[in-house]
């Protein structure tokens, strides 16, 4: 008989929390790639089969508000038999929680679970903002004991008990866990940490809540995640070599040294020949992939260049003398300046904060076309991202019909400035909260972490929205400077917080900001640095339209159902959509640690069920 590796997933459509489970937590579902069945007390008691699914997840707080909508005795029998459980309701458990045992005497005679709400409620709600991991736990196995989150608002939290409480806020229980007869049980005193109010997404807790998912369910298990794709991304990128005596793109080549493609954000006027000439031999070798970023920074004497965000505190220690502008080339005879301060944009009126006129924006693309030309074969990245993320919904077209990019990244959308402008409504997890700022604005979340992956049109055109930045560590990127170990550490932080989260993880700099004042050899004692830390996640080296292709490919396919025949150890993954690249899925195996094995899925064009031998 084969065994449903399934998932199941209840809410209660009449609880007024039933948000929670919308909100917060499908989404972080349909992210992980964990095939589930949804199933709403409100409508329909708990089914007969409970006891067949690997994991039982409770998505919201006060599940059971009128008291008689669910079955704990059924629910308790499945959890003793095998079946995980996973409760986002601090007052629903098992029996561990103090207040359950006051009513709770048999198996067979149920508790109030309305009169355990009202008991627990009672003035024991515990706010806090610092989260700490408190004792070594296969599933916070990926931090220290001790490490500490810093929540951005308190989050109030009401008790649970287990036999080992894993995380705490300011000492009240965040997290515990607890075995019942053959299964096991994690409780979380609230789902709130999901909110960009007071954490949210690749804040530091994605890898607890799926890796709490996998300890809870019965084995095998199956998610689908991303596996350690690993890749960069560097904007501006004007060739500065000759500051330090070097290739005009040395950089790209320490970075493909330690494994890492480059995505470069070009600044096309302000590269040199002999620079254009290195960077065709990177892209048709396909160790860097390019876009045209914005024409460039000329010579200006009206005004520096603005700091657009916040800077660490330590800065680049750079060489004797090395002047203070990056761009001592801009080749303006193309197209002639179009502004009178800071840079030159292709795609918005960025001095103006207006779309291009329809000849202007016209102008703007024939002159990029006729610098492909005359510098041909140069190959363009199929991700297109705009200087500041600012476009005109009148060159949107053109980059996806001329230039082929299916791939794009902007924080706010078209046809507005950045400065001023609420971040995109876009998933995996930017769906259902009140937008914050799309800049760099810690006050209204703009510097919380941000991932998107999803499909959205501009100028009646689809295009595959993805871009990771893991921004509240500067306000924004990496931003490494001459202190190796520092530099290093950071990076490695934000590519780990990505890899952890099933994000796509992306080093993600500016070469005029930051790269032109690190020497060669802190750039290259950062990057070794890094590589050495993430050997332990087996990385793949991706570039940056590779990586995406694959996060798509996740988007328009998905892991539906999973069983496993215990006799024949044989697992049956179901897939519905299509792939058009070869993608995989995690299955984990029994065991006291949470462990798990890559498997291939070969792409698809609708449907398929990929079979694979547990030995």
């Amino acid at each position: 008989m084969k065994m449903n590796l399934n998932t199941l997933v209840l809410y209660n459509t009449s609880s007024q929390h039933h948000r929670e489970a919308v909100e917060y937590v499908l989404p972080y579902l349909d992210h992980f790639g964990i095939p589930y069945q949804e199933w709403d007390v409100n409508r329909s008691p708990l089914p007969t089969n409970l006891g067949e699914f690997a994991l039982v997840l409770i998505a919201h707080r006060q599940i059971d508000p009128r008291g008689h909508q669910l079955s704990r005795h059924h629910l308790r029998k499945a959890v003793k038999a095998g079946t995980g459980l996973v409760t986002f309701d601090p007052v629903f458990g098992l029996g561990r929680h103090p207040e359950y045992r006051k009513s709770v005497r048999s198996d067979s005679n149920e508790a109030n679970p309305h009169q355990q709400t009202s008991e627990a409620q009672a003035g024991v709600e515990t706010p806090g903002i610092i989260v700490k991991f408190t004792q070594p736990h296969t599933i916070t196995s990926r931090h220290a004991s001790g490490e500490t989150i810093t929540l951005t608002a308190p989050v109030h939290l009401q008790p649970i008990s287990g036999d080992e409480n894993l995380l705490a806020v300011d000492g009240a229980p965040l997290l515990a866990v607890t075995s019942l007869g053959a299964g096991r049980v994690v409780q979380w005193a609230t789902a709130d940490w999901m909110d960009t109010h007071f954490l949210g997404p690749l804040g530091g807790l994605d890898d607890v809540l799926w890796r709490s998912l996998a300890w809870a369910a019965r084995k095998p298990f199956v998610l689908r995640g991303l596996p350690p794709l690993v890749t960069m991304r560097v904007d501006d990128v004007a060739a500065t070599g000759h500051l330090w005596g070097q290739s005009p793109l040395w950089w790209v080549r320490i970075a493909n040294r330690y494994g890492f493609k480059p995505w470069l954000g070009l600044f096309p006027y302000n590269l040199t020949e002999a620079a254009i000439t290195e960077l065709r031999e990177l892209l048709l070798s396909g160790k860097a992939t390019a876009f045209p970023h914005a024409f460039g920074r000329p010579q200006r004497s009206l005004s520096p260049n603005p700091q657009m965000y916040p800077s660490p505190d330590e800065r680049g220690a750079r060489g004797e003398g090395l002047s203070d502008d990056p761009c001592p080339y801009y080749d303006s005879t193309s197209l002639p300046l179009r502004a009178s301060s800071y840079d030159e944009f292709i795609y918005y009126d960025h001095e103006n904060k207006r779309p291009w006129t329809e000849a202007e924006a016209a102008r703007g693309l024939t002159a990029v076309d006729a610098w492909y030309a005359a510098h041909a074969p140069l190959p363009m990245s199929s991700y297109a991202i705009p200087h500041w993320g600012e476009m005109g919904s009148n060159t949107l077209a053109h980059i996806h019909d001329h230039w082929g990019c299916e791939f794009i990244a902007t924080y706010h959308g078209a046809d507005a400035p950045l400065e001023g402008a609420s971040w995109l409504v876009a998933g995996p997890f930017r769906q259902h909260e009140t937008p914050g700022s799309a800049l760099f604005d810690k006050a209204d979340r703009g510097a919380s972490a941000m991932y998107y992956a999803d499909f959205i049109n501009f100028a009646e055109r689809q295009f595959f929205l993805c871009c990771t930045e893991v921004r509240d560590e500067t306000g924004y990127e990496w931003a490494p400077g001459g202190n190796v170990e520092n530099s290093a550490a950071r990076g490695l932080r934000q590519l780990k917080r990505a890899l952890d989260s099933f994000a796509l993880p992306v080093l993600f700099t500016h070469e005029t900001d930051f790269i032109y004042k690190i020497s060669p050899e802190a750039w290259e004692g950062q990057l070794a640095s890094i590589a050495s830390g993430l050997s332990g996640y087996n990385p793949i080296y991706v570039t940056l339209d590779e990586g995406i292709r694959y996060v798509r490919a996740t988007k328009t396919s998905r892991l539906v159902a999973a069983a496993y025949n215990p006799i024949t150890r044989e697992v049956t993954a179901h897939f519905t959509g299509q792939a058009d690249v070869l993608t995989h899925f995690h299955l984990f195996t029994s065991g006291q640690e949470i462990t798990s094995q890559l498997v291939e899925v070969p792409s698809f064009e609708d449907g398929c069920a990929v079979k694979f031998t547990n030995e």
